[in-house]
């Protein structure tokens, strides 16, 4: 047989019994057992599954549960929950679980354009340790009533004592941060009803609103809801209230981080110096190790991404350091400003409410068995000629599409060294918050829509979705007013690229991947807020334009990418693929020219109202042909309100401090360009 994918459990682990999790290595005993109990209740489960899925147990050595997308298996140790306390019955009810987890899985990948959704949602996970916990318990509740309706009452006698005895005992949940709170109480009010947790008054506050949403948690965890349409609904009514306490969580732990910074400045003990984060252990245990920037380790594995049901108690919020506030001397000594990674804020609290959530198939396997399923589906042939199709339908070589998509991929895996989270990952959380924090519910008259806050035809959705409707017609919506304050309503953002003939090599490639980098993110910025146009008063409008500098005047004067919201997947190759040519010199002031002269003054009046903001910012790798035209023109954009930023490559750029000062800074290492790009795109757009 082959062997399936799997991963070891954690060593070590603390469970609710007080008993480590054993070593992955199985004794001949436990294995025996194991398979034992597969095949005491095979029959069951495979009638369970009604053939859609084969059961096996695992072979020996195999820790975990695992499977095979290919042939539509799952590897069941029944001893992963056996060694969390678990009875053999309650152990039968959370392989029924998986199961139907894996049936998930294999629903949405049999869906059109289901791989791409199932890879986008797989990035998620690995990426947002808050998403990765709050989709596994909406997908929890799923799962979880999918094995009730297809069973009977003792079934759900268990599956209530499990929540009540092994999972979640302790319902008050407010000593640990406000998201957590909700997304925990969120899975456990639904499967324990009746049954109020004690949480935070904006926690309850955030769960009151999604309950008014009526029939929301019906349909989107309903077993005949397609796993995509779960997700859109997660994503539209569940991952927003996320977001918006965890914006809350993060912005008392720098207020924490403050007050302890002042009480030891007051004590004259002077500057923390980044030795660790404070202790979160039980007595006697040690803390986590510390990283280079003084925060806490403990927890960066075992995060519950596996969509699991858990075991485990809930434990007191972590201490990890936050570090770097803008102007100050960051932890790690290094003196540049480090952004506060919500991974690593809260880095303890999630390896606790981990352990309710045991990754009974790791989601590193789950992407190495997608990995294969892929390779099984498209032989290298098919994919060519369908990439070959592709291309002549989009107007633009193969090569060049197949490059730039090579490119975006790698770019949804460049990390922030400074705080370990995706570069991409991170901005799409920014604007998922700005998009938040610009809600606010008020009474309108309400009107049929495709998604809504009060679902009139429950049954009407869950018919049209199984007939193939993604977008029925089924809900009753409120409009959604802007909140009042200092918002801007539009953001446009200008990219100037160097194309001098110095910047051959990898400055131009480093170039060429920063600029697919905003690009993606303004496409998807720019997506989501037309997507809820509906839902402010005053939407917020993004929009872009790229141009490049060769030393002629005409074609320097002249958008690669005109200023629009638009920025269609030709369009982006083409610019990809002319940022690839460097053939001329460093005339960046024919761009700046060409900006400022598209300042009429209504836009300069709608800049000082505070209505629109414009970012303008310039990578060049050397000096100016002309320094002094380029501050010329640099002080009409600024006085105008733009805000115009000059990035030097390499230390050959290191002109850029004085030409473009104050708002200037030289990337040494060019690899870091992209990281750079996007730390300057948070910072400029975090007051949106």
């Amino acid at each position: 047989m082959e062997q399936p994918n799997y991963i070891e459990v954690k060593k070590g682990d603390k469970v609710e019994t007080g008993k480590d999790v054993p070593k992955a290595t199985e004794s001949e005993n436990d294995h025996a057992e194991a398979v034992a109990l597969v095949e005491r209740h095979r029959d069951f489960f495979e009638h369970y599954a009604k053939g859609r899925v084969k059961i096996e147990p695992a072979p020996k050595g195999m820790p975990t549960f695992a499977f095979n997308l290919r042939e539509n298996t799952i590897y069941i140790n029944s001893m992963f929950y056996k060694d969390r306390g678990l009875s053999e019955e309650k152990t039968v009810f959370a392989t029924l679980h998986e199961i139907e987890h894996f049936m998930e899985k294999l629903q949405i990948l049999g869906e059109e354009g289901g791989e791409k959704t199932f890879d986008r949602y797989l990035k998620r996970l690995k990426t947002s340790k808050a998403f990765s916990l709050m989709d596994n318990c909406v997908a929890d509740i799923r799962e979880n009533r999918a094995v009730i309706s297809k069973t009977n009452q003792g079934m759900q006698d268990l599956e209530t004592d499990i929540y009540k005895v092994d999972l979640f005992a302790e319902t008050d949940f407010t000593s640990v941060s406000r998201h957590i709170q909700f997304s925990q109480a969120i899975l456990r009010e639904a499967r324990v009803p009746g049954e109020k947790c004690q949480v935070s008054p904006d926690v309850r506050s955030a769960l009151d609103e999604v309950s008014k949403v009526k029939g929301l948690m019906e349909v989107m965890t309903d077993p005949e809801t397609s796993m995509s349409m779960r997700l859109k609904l997660q994503d539209r009514y569940i991952w927003s209230k996320v977001a918006a306490l965890l914006e809350k969580d993060i912005e008392d732990k720098k207020n924490q981080k403050k007050e302890e910074q002042e009480e030891k400045e007051s004590k004259g003990e002077g500057e923390s110096d980044g030795s660790g984060g404070d202790s979160n252990g039980e007595p006697g245990e040690p803390s986590g190790e510390g990283d280079e920037s003084g925060g806490s380790k403990k927890g960066k594995e075992g995060d519950g991404k596996g969509g699991d049901i858990g075991i485990g108690k809930g434990k007191e919020p972590g201490g990890g350091e936050i570090v770097g506030e803008k102007g100050g001397k960051s932890a790690g000594g290094n003196g540049e400003k480090q952004e506060m990674d919500p991974n690593e804020i809260f880095a303890d609290e999630y390896a606790e409410a981990g352990k309710k959530f045991p990754e009974a198939v790791p989601i590193e396997e789950i992407e190495k068995a997608l990995k294969e399923w892929k390779e099984a589906e498209k032989g290298n042939d098919s994919a060519d000629d369908a990439d070959l199709a592709y291309a002549e339908k989009l107007g633009v070589e193969k090569g060049d599409l197949q490059d730039y998509r090579k490119m975006v991929n790698d770019l949804e895996k460049l990390v922030n060294p400074e705080t370990d989270v995706g570069v991409i990952e991170e901005l799409k959380n920014l604007f998922s918050r700005i998009i938040s924090k610009r809600l606010k519910k008020a009474q309108a008259p309400k009107y049929p829509v495709e998604e809504g806050d009060e679902l009139v035809d429950p049954a009407q959705l869950v018919a049209d979705v199984k007939s193939g409707n993604l977008q029925p017609k089924v809900w009753e919506d409120t409009e959604m007013k802007e909140r009042k304050g200092d918002s801007f309503g539009e953001v446009e953002i200008t990219l100037v690229c160097d194309r001098s003939s110095s910047m051959d090599g990898e400055k131009a490639a480093e170039q060429r991947r920063s600029a697919v980098l905003v690009m993606e993110v303004l496409k998807e910025f720019a997506e989501l807020c037309e997507m809820e146009r509906v839902n402010v008063d005053k939407p917020l409008e993004v929009r872009s334009e790229i141009y490049s500098f060769a030393g002629d005047r005409d074609d320097d004067m002249k958008p690669l990418k005109k200023m629009s919201a638009e920025l269609g997947e030709a369009e982006r190759i083409n610019i990809f693929k002319k940022l690839g040519e460097v053939p001329g010199s460093t005339a960046d002031f024919h761009c700046l020219d060409a900006i400022y002269i598209g300042l009429d003054d209504k836009i300069k009046d709608r800049m000082k109202m505070g209505e629109l903001k414009k970012i303008v910012i310039v990578f060049t790798d050397g000096g100016s042909d002309d320094p002094a035209r380029v501050q010329a023109v640099l002080k009409k954009l600024r006085d105008s309100g733009v805000i115009a930023i000059g990035v030097g490559i390499t230390k050959e750029g290191s002109p850029v401090l004085s030409t473009y000062a104050p708002d200037a800074q030289v990337v040494t290492e060019v690899r870091r360009l992209p990281v750079v790009l996007g730390e300057l795109l948070k910072e400029h757009l975090k007051d949106l």
